[in-house]
This record gives C-alpha cells, sequence and structure tokens, in this order.
C-alpha cells in the first residue's frame, strides 16, 4: 500500500476535505475512490457515490465543493502572488491586501474572483501582466514536473537502489580473466569499459551469441556492443596483438556550483590605496559607486548538473548534485524575468550585505537640522542632512553625512562623513567615519576612523585603522584592528591615552550580538512550535465535534422524512389521534434539526478559525526559519571575513609620543617611560637562541 502523502495526491479534494471535517473515515475514502476512479469523469462519480452511500448529505456536499473549489482558487492566486512579486510587478503588501480582499468577497457573496482579475481591477498590475504571469505558471508547471522525474530518476540503480559510489576517473591497470573458446576479458579497475583480446587457442567456431552469453555470466551488462561488431571481432584477425573494446560505460562528469558575479565594487571596507611609490594612501578610498536605473548589479553562472556514470554491470556511480544559489535582492533592485540577473531599479548606491542581499539607495536629504522640528531620522536608504544633529536626536540610515553632530546618536549601516566635527556623540557605523574633530564621543566601527584634527576624550573600538596623521590623540582610549596613525599622542597636562592595536572588539560584539539574537530566534521557532502541536490538538478535536454533529444532524433529517411518510400513511388511513401524535413529533424534531444545524454552523467557523490561526502559526514559522537562517550567514560570514583579514599591531606617530601612554597589541603591552618623538611600535615575536618560536614571547617595541 502507498503511504499516505501518496494517497492524499490521489483523491479528490472533496474527499480530503470530508476525511479532515470527520465526516468521513479512510476506509470510506478508500472505497469511493476505488468505486469512481476508472470512470470518464471521477471527480463527480466519486462525489455522487458519497451521496448514494448516505456517506455525505447534500447540504454537506454543497459545503465540501464551495471550500475544494475556493482552496484550489486559493492555491493557484498564491502562486500566482508569488511569481508576481519576484518579477517586481507588486510588493508583499500589495498582495496582501488583495488576498484579504478577495477573502472578503467570498465570505459576502459565496464565490471566489481570480486574484489578477482583483490586482488589474485595483490598477496594482496591467493586463498585459496579468496574463504574462498566467502564461508563466503553466511554463512553471511544466518545468516542475521535468524536474520531479529528473530527479526520480537520478542516483537509482535499474534496481531501484540508490548508488553513491563515485569512481576515480583516472587511468586505471587492467584485471584479466580466461574465458572460454580462448579469449581472454580484460577490465580496468573502474569498470567503466571491457575488452576482449584474442589468444593462440582461440575457437573459430564460436558464436557473437556465445560470447555475450559470457559477459551475461560475468555481469556485463550494459554498454555492450551490437552482433555486428562481435562478429567482425570474431572474423578480424587483428585482436591477438591489441584488445577489443566490446563494452563501454558512461564517465561520470562533475558539475559545478552556481556562482555570482558583482559589476560594482562590493568592498566597502577599503582601507585606502597603494601609491605609486607602494606607500598606502589613507586619504584616498576610491570612488563612492554609483550606477544607473537598469544597470546589471550581479548576474548567476548557473550551474552544471553532474552526470552521473554507469559502468559496464549496469552500476550507477552518482555524483552529488551541483549547489544553487538564489540572487537574494532588495530595496532598489529587481530579479530579471529569467532569474539570472540583478537590475538597479532606481539611480543610486550599489551594496552587498554581509548575507549576500543587494540593494540600491537612494537618499533622504534634510535641509536643516535634525532636532524637534525634524524629529529623529529612521530611513532604509542614504542620509544627507544640511545641518547638524542636535542632542539626543537619533539618525538611522545606510550611508549618512551631516555638516556635525553635537549630542546625536547615529546608527549607520554604511560610512558616517562629518563635513565639521562630532561632539558628545555616541556612533554605530558598519562603515567608514569622518570627520575634522571627535569630542567626547563613544564609537563603534567596522571601518576606518579618519579626523584631521583632534580626537580628545573619547571612547573609540573599530575593525579598522584610526588615522589622524596630522592631528591629535588626547586623554581617549581607542582599540583599532588595523593599527593607529597620529601626528601626536597625548600633552604633558592630559591624562595619558589608552591604545590598543590588533585586536578587533568590534567583530567580538558583533559576533555576541549575533549569537544573542540566533538564540532568540531559536527560542521563538520553539515556542511558536508548541503552539503549533496545541493548535493540532485542538482543530483534530473540533472536527471529531463537527463530525459528530454531522451525523447527529443526518439522524434527524432521516427522522424527519420517515415521520413525513408516518404522516402521509395516517392521513390516508384516516387515524387522527396517530396523525396528531406525529405531527407534534415532526414539529419537535424540526426543531431539534435546526439547533443541530446552528450548533454544526458554529463548529465548522470554529474549525475555520483555528485553521486560519494555525496558517498563521506556519507562517511564523517559516519567517523565523528565515530569519535565522540570515543569522547564521551573517555571523559566519562575518567570522569568516574577520579570520581573513588579520590585525595590524602598529603605532605610528609622526610628532610627539606622550610619557605614560599605555600602548597595548594582541598578546602584549607597554607603558611609555619618556617622550619620544617620531615613534613607531610593533608587537614583535622573540625567542632565546635555539629556542622554538612557538616558545617565545610578545614584547610592543619601538621599532623606529
Amino acid at each position: 500500500m502507498t503511504d499516505s502523502g501518496n494517497r492524499n495526491n490521489q483523491y479528490p479534494l472533496i474527499g480530503l476535505l470530508a476525511l479532515k471535517h470527520g465526516l468521513i473515515e479512510q476506509k470510506d475514502l478508500d472505497k469511493a475512490w476505488l468505486e469512481s476512479r476508472s470512470t470518464d469523469q471521477p471527480d463527480r462519480s466519486f462525489a455522487d457515490y458519497l451521496i448514494t452511500n448516505e456517506l455525505v448529505s447534500d447540504r454537506d456536499m454543497k459545503r465540501l465543493v464551495t471550500a475544494s473549489r475556493a482552496m484550489e482558487i486559493r492555491n493557484r492566486d498564491v502562486k500566482f502572488g508569488t511569481i508576481a512579486i519576484e518579477k517586481g510587478f507588486i510588493s508583499n503588501t500589495l498582495l496582501k491586501l488583495a488576498l484579504d480582499e478577495q477573502k472578503q468577497q467570498f465570505t459576502r457573496y459565496k464565490r471566489s474572483r481570480l486574484l489578477g482579475d482583483i490586482l488589474v481591477e485595483a490598477s496594482m498590475i496591467s493586463t498585459r501582466q496579468r496574463d504574462y504571469i498566467l502564461k508563466e505558471q503553466n511554463r512553471l508547471k511544466e518545468l516542475n514536473q521535468a524536474r520531479r522525474k529528473k530527479a526520480a530518476q537520478r542516483g537509482r540503480k535499474p534496481d531501484g537502489k540508490s548508488s553513491t559510489a563515485t569512481p576515480e576517473v583516472t587511468a586505471n591497470s587492467m584485471t584479466s580473466e580466461d574465458l572460454n573458446g580462448g579469449i581472454t576479458l580484460m577490465l580496468p579497475q573502474d569498470g567503466l569499459s571491457a575488452y576482449l583480446l584474442k589468444t593462440d587457442e582461440f575457437d573459430d567456431s564460436i558464436t557473437a551469441q556465445d560470447i555475450q552469453d559470457m559477459l551475461s555470466e560475468k555481469h556485463i551488462i550494459f554498454g555492450v556492443v551490437d552482433t555486428t561488431l562481435i562478429d567482425g571481432f570474431i572474423k578480424s584477425s587483428g585482436f591477438k596483438t591489441k584488445p577489443f573494446r566490446i563494452a563501454k560505460g558512461i564517465q561520470p562528469k562533475k558539475g559545478a556550483d552556481a556562482t555570482i558575479k558583482y559589476f560594482f565594487d562590493t568592498d566597502s571596507l577599503k582601507v585606502g590605496e597603494i601609491s605609486s611609490t607602494g606607500e598606502m594612501d589613507f586619504k584616498e578610498r576610491g570612488e563612492i559607486p554609483k550606477v544607473p536605473a537598469g544597470e546589471v548589479l550581479a548576474e548567476k553562472i548557473p550551474p552544471v548538473e553532474a552526470l552521473d556514470g554507469r559502468n559496464v554491470f549496469g552500476e550507477v556511480f552518482a555524483l552529488p548534485p551541483a549547489k544553487d544559489l538564489k540572487m537574494k535582492y532588495g530595496k532598489g533592485a529587481r530579479l530579471s524575468e529569467d532569474g539570472l540577473k540583478l537590475v538597479a531599479q532606481l539611480d543610486g548606491q550599489p551594496k552587498l550585505s554581509w548575507s549576500g542581499v543587494v540593494t540600491v539607495l537612494d537618499e533622504y536629504t534634510a535641509n536643516g537640522d535634525v532636532d524637534y522640528e525634524t524629529g529623529h531620522i529612521d530611513y532604509k536608504g542614504n542620509v544627507k542632512i544640511k545641518g547638524c544633529v542636535q542632542s539626543g536626536f537619533k539618525v538611522t540610515g545606510e550611508s549618512i553625512r551631516a555638516e556635525e553632530i553635537h549630542g546625536g546618536i547615529i546608527h549607520a549601516e554604511g560610512d558616517l562623513s562629518i563635513s565639521g566635527g562630532i561632539n558628545d556623540a555616541v556612533i554605530y557605523a558598519k562603515g567608514n567615519v569622518w570627520a575634522k574633530f571627535i569630542h567626547k564621543s563613544k564609537i563603534l566601527c567596522m571601518g576606518d576612523i579618519y579626523t584631521t584634527k583632534e580626537i580628545v576624550e573619547s571612547n573609540i573600538e573599530n575593525s579598522g585603522a584610526c588615522i589622524i596623521n596630522q592631528g591629535k590623540i588626547i586623554a581617549s582610549e581607542i582599540t583599532s584592528k588595523m593599527g593607529i596613525y597620529a601626528g601626536d599622542v597625548g600633552t604633558d597636562r592630559a591624562k595619558p591615552a589608552k591604545l590598543k592595536v590588533g585586536v578587533d572588539i568590534f567583530v567580538l560584539k558583533e559576533l555576541e550580538k549575533l549569537k544573542t539574537a540566533i538564540a532568540q530566534s531559536r527560542k521563538k521557532l520553539v515556542l511558536s512550535k508548541e503552539e503549533k502541536e496545541a493548535l493540532e490538538v485542538q482543530v483534530k478535536e473540533e472536527q471529531k465535534t463537527t463530525s459528530d454533529l454531522a451525523h447527529i444532524q443526518d439522524r434527524l433529517l432521516t427522522a424527519q422524512r420517515e415521520t413525513t411518510d408516518e404522516i402521509s400513511a395516517l392521513e390516508k388511513s384516516g387515524d387522527q389521534e396517530g396523525l396528531a401524535e406525529q405531527k407534534v413529533r415532526l414539529e419537535k424534531l424540526k426543531k431539534e434539526t435546526a439547533k443541530a444545524e446552528d450548533n454544526l454552523n458554529t463548529h465548522f467557523e470554529n474549525v475555520e478559525f483555528l485553521e486560519g490561526k494555525l496558517k498563521k502559526i506556519n507562517d511564523t514559522i517559516a519567517a523565523e526559519k528565515g530569519t535565522l537562517g540570515n543569522l547564521i550567514v551573517e555571523r559566519d560570514e562575518l567570522g569568516n571575513w574577520a579570520k581573513k583579514t588579520p590585525g595590524v599591531a602598529e603605532l605610528d606617530v609622526t610628532g610627539r609620543l606622550t610619557s605614560g601612554t599605555k600602548v597595548g597589541g594582541v598578546h602584549s603591552e607597554t607603558t611609555i617611560q619618556k617622550t619620544l618623538k617620531r615613534a613607531k611600535l610593533k608587537e614583535l615575536r622573540f625567542t632565546q637562541p635555539g629556542q622554538d618560536k612557538d616558545k617565545g614571547w610578545w614584547e610592543m617595541r619601538v621599532t623606529s
């Protein structure tokens, strides 16, 4: 017997709904489908069988038919909406509105309108776009059928058992075995071919059939040449010195995973550029990429499917399937019709996130200060502020530009560029930070910190370099993975600075945040799954109650029909006393039937309500799985980036390095005992003569 999953794909939808609501049992469903599936109209015969055998009432059948039609339309329309979103015709929000409108119309008028017609009527899509998607749905159906057929064939031997053996595709030494009739069978170790060689005892009377029979005895059944070539082998005298290939298998061919090629600069954390003299120019960051609408941002090279091999024994060598990649995109980008290109929808700055999402960012402009007149600014794009971010106000965006910051709070997914200075600010940036000066601020940054004047009484942690070549660092604590480059560090009167180089605190904190977010996401999934299990129990209980009430209603209707027949008979016989008694009974049955019908309708509605909640929780679980997957990808990619980008434990001061300054690296730290000029410090490893390098020690040393 087939499993339940396969059975469900065979039965008519009305049968599955009847089973789901407890109107019939599995044995009734099996018997009804067995009786009707071979007819010209199996679905109609199936419904007639349920009614004729009083398994389902006429009233319930009407409900089942209406529900099945609505579900079929709904399923097709959900696929319609998915394609419309993928093609960039509508957004998720518009699709939800249209589906809600469709549901309301069905509830109001008890008929379903096609989603495409609703979208066209609301001017959300054009008639041409609707017709295109309908054609696309038919094409997708054919593609899916072809893929399922191919997947069923891949990785299976003729006997239906899968094979995962992968032969080594190299030249192999031969093994030989003498056969009857003076023939030697030669086989490479990979079994991808078979050869025959005549000996001096070759029997000229041997036939092609004899050779085929000998091959069968040796289980060589695949790729055997036809009898014409075998006859040629028998008659030819040349195969005593050279072998004759009697069978040839199929050489397995490795596939190629999909790759994505980007047509814009994806490195937003560039430290600088190498000058013609070989020096790093920290001021030169290159141009900020900008693309026009319609520009191709990325292209996917599809995977090349592996070709499964088969040896002469008929065994299949199934190679691992090639891995595909999903083109992920967000605001400002769209997927091409063939699904292989990402195209800019607007003029702007292209960006690739850690999780591989491509976006194109436009710009929001505030013409003055960010204060009580504007309120906080939270914009999913680039932000330009032609004034100052005032104390207590928050600006969130991608790359952010402003004149000054006085006590503001900044969260930039990209770069932060300030024409003037930063005062009393709290800043988080995943790109670089530029400013003339930084005073009494706290900055957590993934890129470089670049100032031209000074950093005073500030706390800075960044994964790039801290660069203030002509300026001063005063009374500040700075940790920079890629080193610190300054004009002067400290003054005689100020509190000594604490500097640390080669250490990546930003990434450590980000990874910790991601770890917490992943744990929270997993917890949400567990709670949602528990809620789903509880809802499924409620649905089953409600379905059982509905089934019981449906049977009660059927019995009452049967009793009504019997009582009506009895009344007709009593009217003919003239038994007035019995007639009056049956009429009273009929009225009572009608009331009980009406009450049962109301009760049944209530429980039908309860089932629909609970199933709606179940669908929502399933959607929540699916969405949370997506969130969890993105968080894990972001964690892994950030960790890989950190590993591939080793830190630079270096402090380079072109002016004055004041005594008392603490300088630390990854493994060691030191305190400057006397003021130095033009000093460069590096963390170096030392060993005793003849001592292993891994047994040495680290020191921060002045190297020049």
